[in-house]
């Protein structure tokens, strides 16, 4: 459960997803889906209940430990980084050797088509191209669980179908659970 303030926004929240399972939770705006996948991730704490991943209890974890990748409406990718470096961020703060780091950077390019990209700064890559990064760099500390907030939503139609495809094929070549908000 969790509210601000006075104003409850969940209210008894209990669901089982699948490992390696695509699921969507669909809602109006603000009805808490986002403060749920905040909730999952770390950046929010339940008022009240516990929050597991595979048998674990992760409420009391830090957002670094927890078995979790997240992709933000805006990406949130820092400007002043290259592709490389937006997606080797995660790993650096885990303090993965850097061998490891240029391995695991190198495979999610070749599978996101960013090869090209990797030395290219936000600002001059595309929508779609800078959906893909966010989604290398959520990935490749190898979550269970992706949590993707509504990551398509700020693209035109016909990029979204396509990047939304893209997704399909990627969560079945990782085999990650996906939660899904739109």
């Amino acid at each position: 459960s969790k509210s601000f303030g006075d104003k409850p926004v969940l209210h008894d929240i209990s669901m089982e997803i699948d490992e390696g399972e695509r699921f969507t939770l669909l809602g109006q705006s603000g009805c808490g889906k986002s403060t749920l996948l905040r909730m999952i991730a770390g950046f929010e704490s339940p008022d009240k209940g516990k929050i597991w991943i595979e048998g674990h209890e992760i409420s009391s974890l830090p957002v670094e430990q927890r078995p979790v990748g997240m992709i933000f409406q805006n990406y949130a990718l820092f400007p002043h980084m290259t592709v490389y470096d937006n997606i080797a961020v995660g790993p650096r703060v885990r303090k993965l050797a850097e061998p490891e780091i240029e391995k695991r950077i190198d495979e999610l390019l070749e599978i996101t088509h960013l090869q090209d990209l990797k030395n290219s700064y936000p600002q001059n890559i595309s929508g779609g191209e800078a959906q893909r990064v966010a989604l290398a760099r959520a990935v490749i500390n190898r979550p269970k669980i992706l949590l993707l907030d509504e990551p398509l939503s700020a693209l035109d139609p016909s990029l979204r179908k396509h990047l939304r495809e893209e997704l399909v094929e990627m969560q079945r070549t990782l085999g990650i659970t996906f939660l899904f908000v739109t």
